[in-house]
């Protein structure tokens, strides 16, 4: 039986699976080098980058390993953005999330109403007890979305990535269930 990814519907977005047809609009958002600057995407990145991700997540989904959500912006129907569950583990019930968005999204409440979408998912739904974040630093915007969602720094790890010619310090941050079901009524 294939795995089903929901559409998750917010305020000013929906988090939903990515298709072929998605590939122009995430290139266009991706290929920005503000946003490759403090992830994980690579510089340059081309049209063919964005099919093969889209693969990918159809891929890890198949295998439930990880749960990519398009970030649609419901007044352009476009995807802005991306947000996922990766490293998705049942048995210790944790995962990983993280996010990009369009430089043009920033600084509108958008991440932290899709992350807010996707902590939803990942606890009720996958019933997870842990999910975790990276943050390289000084993506100082990244780290406040986090904290405003209710996620604890948990840690550092020094220069521990090679980016843009230089070291970057990655800062670990985590929320657990019992701090979601604390805050959630916060969100509404």
């Amino acid at each position: 039986m294939p795995v089903m990814l929901p559409t998750l519907k917010g305020r000013k977005i929906n988090l939903r699976r990515v298709h072929k047809s998605d590939a122009e609009s995430i290139y266009k958002h991706a290929g920005d080098e503000e946003i490759s600057r403090y992830t994980f995407l690579p510089n340059p990145y081309r049209l063919d980058d964005a099919y093969r991700f889209i693969a990918v997540t159809h891929t890890a989904l198949r295998a439930k390993k990880a749960f990519n959500f398009g970030i649609e912006y419901k007044e352009e129907k476009e995807i802005i953005g991306m947000i996922s569950l990766e490293h998705v583990n049942f048995q210790h019930l944790f995962a990983e999330t993280g996010y990009w968005l369009g430089r043009k999204y920033w600084s509108q409440g958008i991440a932290r109403e899709a992350l807010q979408l996707v902590l939803k998912f990942g606890f009720e739904q996958l019933k997870l007890n842990r999910i975790y974040a990276r943050v390289m630093h000084p993506n100082i915007a990244s780290a406040r979305v986090l904290e405003k969602t209710g996620f604890k720094k948990e840690g550092i790890m020094r220069k521990s990535i090679w980016r843009g010619g230089t070291w970057m310090d990655l800062i670990w941050y985590a929320i657990l269930k019992e701090e979601y079901k604390h805050i959630k009524a916060d969100w509404k």
